[in-house]
């Protein structure tokens, strides 16, 4: 049987990884949302360039 601590430990570990992807991810979303609107306007543009 495994030390209970050791499990505790491994369990934080995971945990504290999970939330350093968790704020990755957030980031990266929000940097996604300050380009989308820059590649809607372009995509607005071309359509009316088209028409």
């Amino acid at each position: 049987m495994r030390d209970i601590h050791e499990v505790l430990r491994k369990k934080q570990a995971e945990q504290a990884q999970l939330g350093k992807q968790i704020e990755a991810l957030q980031s990266a979303a929000e940097q996604l949302r300050s380009v989308a609107h820059l590649l809607d306007e372009a995509h607005s543009e071309e359509a009316i360039n088209r028409g």
